[in-house]
């Protein structure tokens, strides 16, 4: 039941957002009473605080269930097929469901202290991960000369990809997103070359 729940307060921030999710709807989206609602949690914080977690957790298993669909091939310099199909996955990654809740209440713990005291450790923890897992599909992007470089690529792909995802329009789809990911690939492959030409000649002949 309280996983149900749990389950019905994501649907809701995706579908009516943060300040309009309130412990009644909840229920009535769970199809649960108010009593059973409350059994499990006592207040609209509390249920904000363990869906928090819970989505979060969601976050994490999407992420690595996509990230792990993107073949790299070994070595130290990325090829542009491989940060290709990564900007794909994580495209996928960003148009879940989980992403829009996470993201409703990132917007909540703005104005909520408690919240925002769930939410700024599960979003540092969220990111370290992410951060981690591509710098280990990408190790260059580890070395000391490309660090910042590394660090504004990760910073151009995310933020890009969360915007397509919190923003969707009807006209960036299909072909045209595919040449938008295309762009960001051939981006992240220009900044290796300048900082690496001899690893990524190596990978072109």
């Amino acid at each position: 039941m309280r996983m149900h729940i749990l389950e019905a307060t994501m649907r809701c921030l995706v579908d009516i957002g943060y300040t309009q999710t309130t412990t009644e709807k909840i229920a009535r989206q769970a199809g649960v009473s108010r009593g059973a609602m409350t059994h499990h949690f006592k207040s609209r914080d509390d249920v904000f605080s363990a869906a928090a977690t819970y989505i979060t957790d969601i976050r994490v298993s999407e992420y690595d269930t996509a990230i792990a669909e993107v073949t790299v091939q070994s070595g130290n310099a990325p090829t542009y097929e491989a940060m290709l199909s990564t900007i794909r996955a994580l495209q996928s990654y960003y148009m879940k469901p989980s992403f829009l809740a996470f993201q409703e209440l990132l917007r909540g713990a703005r104005t909520d202290a408690q919240l925002n005291e769930v939410m700024a450790p599960l979003e540092q923890s969220l990111d370290d991960r992410i951060s981690a897992s591509m710098v280990s599909r990408f190790p260059v992007w580890a070395k000391k000369e490309l660090r910042q470089t590394g660090e504004v690529l990760r910073d151009l792909m995310m933020h890009t990809l969360q915007g397509v995802a919190l923003n969707p329009s009807p006209y960036l789809q299909g072909d045209r997103l595919e040449r938008l990911h295309e762009v960001l690939a051939k981006t992240a492959m220009t900044e290796f070359r300048e900082a690496y030409p001899e690893q990524v000649a190596a990978l072109d002949t």
